[in-house]
């Protein structure tokens, strides 16, 4: 019994290595000094523009400090999902990881706000806000969780998809049967007409090609690198839902760093930001261009029509938002969204 509970013990740690429960192995250089090492997993694929993004981090950094500080990246969840990897920055485990806050609605109720649909004018709008004060307020809770938010990177903005006729008003959405995914997206487009369904990620190219429902909505970046162009002829610009990407640290590992250290990983992860934005700004050009060239036909839908979806829509989710993350905290975002949109008009 002894010896089976040494195996189990022995072979846990090689699952897990360097990551988890058998400790870290100290790092040090030619000359014996310490290497600090940070270990950073996500779950987008290497083309993406989080990705490319990270490699910047880590060449930004690793040239700043001399090589005192190693950036190890883990793409592709090779760690685990997104709540694994959660967990994994929580525990110390590995001191990075990013993903969107609408994974994490359920630990930190306070990131519901951010599922407000129509929230942002544009990327620009987004990224004020973000960076502002009230993105920097909506990341304190993620201390309780003994994390710290280290910035917002971006996916975009989500369209929508279908194979029966472009969206030009709210009337072409219904009856209309689309993936349905978390409580509060499938309230806000029922609100429209829409018909859910409960369809995986990974079952949903098979679902649109087999016509088992009529559309999907995601990111331009999305729909075009999971070739959804193939079983789509239409693609309505509504950019209904602001995608984020929340980035952020093991608080112990951030406290623990020199403030010559600190400085050089904040100075790298603002421009890492700030170079995933201008990526993704590019990728969504191109695969606009893509997806045309591909037979797709793409419209912009008018303003009237964006402006009477984000009023049912929001209507029929405003009170679970508010439930799960307060009223100050709801009324607080809001003030801050119109202040930054006001601040851009002048």
């Amino acid at each position: 019994m002894k010896k089976r509970l040494i195996c189990v013990v022995l072979v846990s740690c090689l699952l897990t290595g360097l990551f988890a429960g058998c400790g870290k192995e100290k790092k040090v250089d030619a000359n014996g000094n310490p290497i600090t090492v940070i270990r950073l997993a996500h779950d987008n694929n290497v083309n993406t523009p989080v990705h490319k993004a990270f490699l910047k981090f880590k060449e930004d950094v690793e040239k700043a400090s001399n090589g005192s500080i190693e950036v190890m990246i883990f793409p592709s969840a090779q760690m685990g999902s997104v709540s694994d990897t959660f967990e994994q920055a929580r525990r110390g485990d590995i001191e990075m990881s990013a993903s969107t806050t609408s994974n994490f609605t359920s630990t930190i109720p306070e990131f519901s706000v951010w599922e407000s649909y129509y929230l942002f004018d544009d990327s620009e709008h987004a990224a004020r806000v973000l960076d502002g004060d009230a993105g920097k307020k909506l990341m304190e809770p993620l201390n309780d969780q003994n994390l710290e938010g280290i910035g917002y990177m971006e996916i975009g903005f989500r369209n929508f998809s279908n194979s029966k006729r472009p969206i030009n008003q709210v009337d072409d959405l219904f009856n209309l049967k689309i993936r349905g995914y978390n409580p509060l997206q499938i309230k806000a487009w029922s609100a429209l007409g829409v018909t859910l369904s409960a369809v995986s990620f990974n079952e949903l190219y098979t679902s649109l090609q087999q016509n088992l429902i009529d559309g999907q909505e995601c990111a331009t970046s999305s729909f075009y690198t999971e070739k959804f162009y193939e079983t789509q002829k239409y693609w309505s610009l509504t950019k209904h839902l602001y995608t984020n990407f929340l980035w952020y640290a093991n608080k112990d590992f951030m406290d623990g760093l020199s403030e010559e250290n600190r400085a050089i990983i904040t100075k790298a992860a603002k421009e890492c930001i700030d170079y995933e934005r201008q990526l993704v700004a590019e990728t969504e050009e191109s695969s606009l261009k893509n997806i045309e060239e591909a037979g797709v036909q793409i419209n912009e839908v008018p303003t009237e029509t964006k402006r009477e979806m984000a009023q049912k829509m929001n209507d029929s989710i405003k009170n679970d938002i508010i439930k799960n993350c307060g009223q100050d905290i709801y009324d607080y975002v809001m003030e801050q969204v119109e202040l930054e949109r006001t601040n851009s008009a002048q």
